[in-house]
């Protein structure tokens, strides 16, 4: 079972196809938030069955681990579960920035807000990089992306004079 509507689950999906004779994904809501082309791709592939408007209520755990995950239907409140070996979450993503308590500027969902095309966020010397930054993208490849930049406009903040200013 994979478990979301959005690009993750579908690529998730699509990539456990490889292993598994049979992928469900399970979303809560009937319309998914993927991307057109990445919602073509899964309905294309045959291994992959849809359980929409479903709200995961339980995992069912056997003594060799997981077997089941059960499920309300949002439209008629019927519970099922449905048999598996394995649950996959790629749901929403909550950036973890509570502990900064407001210092940095943030959009609306927690993400770091960056001068564009940059990782300097609203205090000179610190820089926002990966899915703390990436409302949009969120991957991996990104996120080292993002990494990379921050080192490259630390490097280049310690080195000029507005640090030198700074100190004085």
């Amino acid at each position: 079972i994979v478990i979301g509507g959005g690009d993750s689950a579908m690529e998730e999906a699509n990539f456990l196809t490889r292993f598994a004779s049979e992928v469900v994904l399970v979303n809560r809501r009937t319309e998914l938030r993927a991307s057109k082309i990445m919602q073509e791709r899964a309905r294309a592939n045959a291994k992959i069955s849809w359980k929409l408007n479903r709200t995961p209520l339980e995992v069912i755990a056997g003594e060799r681990g997981v077997t089941g995950l059960k499920v309300r239907n949002n439209d008629t409140g019927a519970e099922e579960i449905i048999e598996v070996d394995g649950i996959f979450v790629a749901i929403g993503h909550t950036p973890n920035t509570k502990f900064l308590d407001g210092q940095l500027t943030t959009d609306e969902h927690g993400y770091l807000l960056v001068k564009p095309g940059t990782t300097e966020t609203n205090i000179p010397g610190v820089f926002a990089c990966g899915d703390v930054q990436d409302s949009r993208y969120r991957q991996a490849i990104s996120a080292a992306g993002t990494g990379c930049m921050a080192a490259l406009d630390c490097e280049r903040f310690l080195e000029s004079a507005e640090l030198k200013e700074l100190a004085l």
